[in-house]
């Protein structure tokens, strides 16, 4: 299997290191990581009883808003997000905002900043397929 890359919204969260708590985000464990390990998502459907799984490591790129600033905003305001800023000062938060903005203005194209994520692809049949 090739090597996993990591999501640049990851990347670009991790420049806040020294600002957010964000000791451990982005790795396995509970929460939205938890079935980021190789093979969890297909033993749970193996558990299920779905037959010939088959797993896939893909990228995507997505479209995460028009400008840095609003990516910077999606990020920030989304539940992980806004759970690390409530961990913090609202003068923190405020430099966290800035500096992300910053980070990704180099992925800003002409009509939107896009991001390359990562995931798995499964697919599976029923027993009876």
């Amino acid at each position: 299997m090739r090597r996993r890359t990591r999501g640049q919204w990851l990347t670009a969260l991790a420049t806040l290191a020294d600002l957010l708590p964000l000791d451990g985000f982005g790795k396995p464990g509970p929460g939205m990581f938890s079935l980021a390990p190789p093979g969890a998502a297909a033993a749970l459907l193996k558990q299920a009883g779905f037959q010939n799984v088959r797993t896939e490591h893909v990228t995507a790129y997505g479209s995460w808003g028009h400008t840095a600033a609003e990516a910077a905003d999606f990020l920030l305001n989304s539940g992980p997000g806004r759970h690390l800023l409530t961990q913090t000062t609202p003068s923190t938060a405020t430099h966290a905002k800035a500096r992300l903005t910053d980070a990704l203005r180099p992925h800003e194209g002409d009509a939107d900043l896009r991001l390359r994520s990562t995931g798995w692809l499964l697919t599976a049949t029923t027993p009876d397929a």
